[in-house]
């Protein structure tokens, strides 16, 4: 991945309703949960919900499957993993004593 990609992922969830929006759909887990759901739960207007669904899926964070006439939303875990790595191998180098790791 491109360090680019990595500053989208990042950028996405850099803002706190994006942020709710991606856990939300951790742990609604493989089987999703659809945008209305969402709404309710997080109380806010399917429009807004919707942009910040966008932005999740540009940045490789979530996906959407139809299911009928029901779109269903699912977090794609790998974006994370990948930019977290990233971070603590080739950003940070992780060079410390192993000691202070389990801070």
């Amino acid at each position: 991945m491109k360090i680019e990609k990595y500053v989208t992922v990042f950028e996405a969830l850099a803002q706190a309703s994006r942020l709710k929006i991606f856990r939300l759909l951790v742990k609604a887990g493989g089987n999703g949960i659809c945008p209305c759901a969402l709404a309710e739960r997080l109380k806010m207007p399917r429009n807004t919900l919707s942009f910040h669904l966008a932005l999740l899926t540009q940045a490789g964070l979530c996906c959407s499957e139809r299911k009928g006439k029901n779109l269903f939303y699912r977090a794609q875990c790998g974006a994370v993993s990948a930019a977290a790595e990233f971070l603590l191998k080739d950003c940070c180098g992780c060079n410390r004593p192993k000691e202070k790791q389990n801070v």
